[in-house]
């Protein structure tokens, strides 16, 4: 599910963090992986706040996550739980940084 780069702002673009855990209630998923999360900084959000959000709601439904590192293989099979790899992890000095596309350039 999709978790990344909300704002009340953007309703029609983004999930909010509760509405992805819904969504994921609503298809009766048995492991919630987010995605589209600690990859760019579009959000007003911290870089972390993401995977803490859905990690806290995940909690409070009972509802078992999976965050595996950017780029690192899921068996669907057998997810892995959750880890909390971002924490002690350094948001990305580029990514900190920019706030538009003008600042890629």
């Amino acid at each position: 599910m999709e978790n990344d780069a909300y704002d009340a702002n953007w309703a029609h673009v983004h999930m909010q963090p509760e509405q992805t855990l819904q969504a994921h209630l609503d298809l009766r998923g048995k492991w919630l992986l987010p995605i589209h999360n600690s990859t760019f900084d579009l959000g007003r959000h911290a870089w972390q706040e993401p995977l803490e959000l859905i990690r806290a709601l995940s909690a409070e439904r009972q509802v078992r996550l999976s965050t595996p590192r950017i780029g690192e293989l899921v068996d669907i099979a057998s997810p892995h739980a959750d880890g909390a790899w971002w924490r002690g992890t350094r948001q990305p000095r580029l990514l900190k940084s920019a706030r538009s596309v003008e600042d890629y350039r």
